[in-house]
């Protein structure tokens, strides 16, 4: 795939000159990332992951860009159609996301992503639904260390088959994740690792956003990662460059939109605004001071379900009847008896 060269920008960031990529086929041609990678965006909290991971939608989101994946998918959609399916491609790009992106710029038209549920990512399979993935699809899910959580067990095949397989399906696949060795190692070993180091705003004096710099490193290997991880030797980092976006970027997605999480099922519940006390030496603050100090952790603490008091086992009814069958012959050999030795 050909693209026109841009002119070069440079960032000075503690004593080196970095690179500055705002054109996604820059980011193609100097082999940053492929058009069919798979790529996890990782960093600590607050740092501009899911920003920039907008900043990478915004780019194939692009009209010219989005021609050329809609045009593709189209190819692949007409092959599968002939041979007896019903797939209608979109019609503008192809981007996908599980949260909310929208285009936002000057001379061009807003545009949003096509809603995307993780849980539906996977090739079709008889144990899991799955949803039908759109041919030459830029897929981005964040906070991705819930699907693909390496600490509960091997991934699912249709999961990794999906992965393993992606570039076939000419899909791009973008992975947000705060840790990535949550991220499952199926998926690890698959893919090329952006660390978000420090986002950069710049502001005209009048304090209007003009465009947003990310300093990232990128490793391209998953056992140089891990080393990389547990040691931050910098010599472990294959390339540190800047992506840049020209506008707002924080205008184009919802920074909002995990609130929901925090009041889930809590709709007539309020806050506890108790006020803190000193230690008071009696029996009655002592009682109130266990209530708000836990010393035994729960077990739905740690997400395991309360555990069940055993049932009593109910007793068949022949047992039963024989039961008082043996009480009532007690009894009548009780008053037989007693007669005896009235009689006597």
């Amino acid at each position: 795939m050909l693209f026109k060269k841009h002119k070069k920008e440079f960032l000075n960031y503690k004593g080196r000159r970095l690179p500055v990529y705002d054109k996604i086929e820059d980011m193609f041609e100097d082999g940053i990332f492929s058009p069919t990678e798979v790529v996890v965006i990782w960093g600590k909290r607050r740092t501009g992951k899911s920003s920039l991971a907008g900043k990478f939608m915004s780019e194939f989101m692009r009209p010219d860009i989005a021609r050329r994946d809609v045009d593709t998918s189209r190819s692949i959609c007409d092959k599968l159609n002939e041979a007896g399916y019903v797939i209608r491609p979109p019609s503008d790009h192809t981007v996908f996301c599980d949260t909310y992106f929208e285009t936002k710029g000057f001379m061009r038209k807003n545009n949003s992503a096509y809603k995307f549920n993780g849980v539906g990512f996977g090739l079709p399979n008889e144990i899991h639904t799955t949803s039908l993935l759109c041919p030459c699809g830029r897929y981005f899910l964040d906070e991705t260390q819930d699907l693909f959580d390496s600490h509960l067990g091997a991934l699912p095949t249709f999961i990794t088959k999906a992965i393993e397989l992606s570039g076939q399906y000419k899909l791009f696949l973008c992975f947000i994740a705060q840790r990535p060795k949550r991220l499952h190692i199926d998926i690890r070993d698959l893919a090329i690792f952006i660390e978000v180091v420090e986002l950069r705003n710049v502001y005209n004096k009048y304090n209007t956003l003009l465009a947003t710099y990310w300093i990232c490193n990128i490793i391209y290997d998953n056992a140089v990662l891990e080393t990389y991880l547990s040691n931050k030797d910098p010599n472990l980092i294959d390339k540190t460059v800047v992506f840049k976006y020209k506008g707002n970027i924080f205008n184009c997605y919802d920074s909002n939109y995990f609130i929901p999480m925090f009041v889930r099922g809590k709709e007539n519940e309020g806050l506890v605004l108790e006020k803190t006390t000193r230690t008071q030496f009696s029996v009655e603050y002592f009682k109130e001071y266990f209530k708000n100090r836990v010393i035994d952790i729960p077990e739905t603490f740690r997400g395991k379900k309360p555990k069940e008091k055993p049932k009593k086992e109910e007793k068949p009814k022949k047992e039963e009847k024989q039961e008082e069958k043996i009480k009532e012959d007690k009894l009548n050999k009780q008053e037989k008896n007693g007669n005896r030795k009235e009689s006597a």
